[in-house]
């Protein structure tokens, strides 16, 4: 079996490859970059490109022939979304055309998985008591959900007119080991490791706490793109989450008492989004009814999560000993 997993040097690439890994399984993964230690899978290979860039994309395929692929590379922050909305549209719609051409190109039996995103539901009147579900109709409010939204029409254009099989996943919000900075709970667990470990400054730098989101670990994530893509019929959507929903107030405090450190709290203003959705909530009832359900409690995500950014920490900073 050839999979290939676009973004495998993300969180959830890290994560789907270290669960492909067994003999027979020919593993690759297409990023722009190389990974760095810390997002490397044993028996992966690596490949390099441009999702915007056609011919980049039609060696990878052509070179890899995959028979499932996962689409995970994208521009996936909400925040630079703003800040770069024509980057956003053009990274996550038009690179998914060129890879959606090729292959149907080149493999056009593969079996593809989209990854859209809950974003795309956006506000509601409801919004206070909503559990959003497949058939709710998109109503983005973020130039990152927009581009996900116009995604998933896309993936239908080739699945209506070429036959191609795809499938489209929407998780809420996720966390856990190897999860990117740029995110907020990485990005304040991280200021708690260098407050615990170097002696930074024990302030907490962040935007609003006080919005609520459904949130899953990324191994359960991972777990349940593999289900998706290995069982659903062409055109299925499903959302990846557990239907409860935590502040993120109530998560920085967990990782304070895991931490176990001192720490005063700065609001960053530029941190701030006009038109944040207070609350989002997904049903998980579609994609429990195939057998999946969340495995990893939130406690223990973010206990795995603080102890790999101690580990990242300690690496990143011996390469900088290395190189000095």
């Amino acid at each position: 079996m050839k999979v290939l997993v676009t973004g495998g040097t993300g969180a959830l690439g890290y994560h789907i490859l270290s669960m492909l890994y067994r003999d027979g399984v020919e593993l690759h993964s297409f990023s722009d970059e190389l990974p760095q230690p810390w997002q490397t899978v044993s028996g992966v290979k690596y490949h390099t490109g441009n999702l915007l860039d056609y011919n980049d994309m039609l060696a990878i395929i052509k070179e890899t022939e995959p028979q499932y692929v996962y689409h995970l590379a994208s521009q996936s922050s909400v925040g630079l979304s703003y800040k770069k909305p024509f980057e956003t549209l053009n990274t996550n719609l038009l690179g998914t055309q060129n890879l959606l051409e090729v292959i149907r190109q080149i493999v056009p039996s593969a079996k593809v998985l989209l990854l859209s995103a809950g974003e795309v539901y956006g506000r509601t009147n409801e919004q206070l008591t909503r559990l959003h579900k497949e058939t709710d109709l998109p109503n983005p409010l973020t130039p990152y959900a927009t581009s996900k939204a116009c995604m998933e029409l896309l993936g239908n254009q080739y699945r209506n007119a070429y036959g191609l099989h795809v499938v489209f996943v929407r998780p809420f919000h996720f966390t856990g080991p190897h999860h990117s900075r740029r995110f907020v709970l990485p990005s304040i667990t991280n200021q708690l490791v260098r407050i615990k470990k170097y002696g930074a400054e024990p302030v907490i730098i962040s935007g609003s706490l006080d919005i609520s989101r459904d949130v899953v670990d990324v191994r359960d994530v991972a777990r349940a793109m593999i289900q998706v893509l290995n069982s659903s019929e062409s055109g299925e959507i499903y959302n990846i989450c557990s239907g409860k929903s935590y502040t993120f107030r109530e998560l920085v405090d967990l990782l304070v008492d895991i931490a176990e450190v001192g720490v005063d709290f700065m609001f960053d203003p530029s941190r701030e989004r006009s038109n944040e959705i207070p609350l989002l909530v997904g049903s998980p009832e579609k994609i429990m009814n195939i057998g999946w359900k969340p495995m990893i409690s939130i406690e223990d995500s973010l206990h795995d999560l603080f102890k790999e950014m101690i580990i990242r920490n300690k690496m990143e900073r011996d390469m900088q000993k290395k190189k000095a």
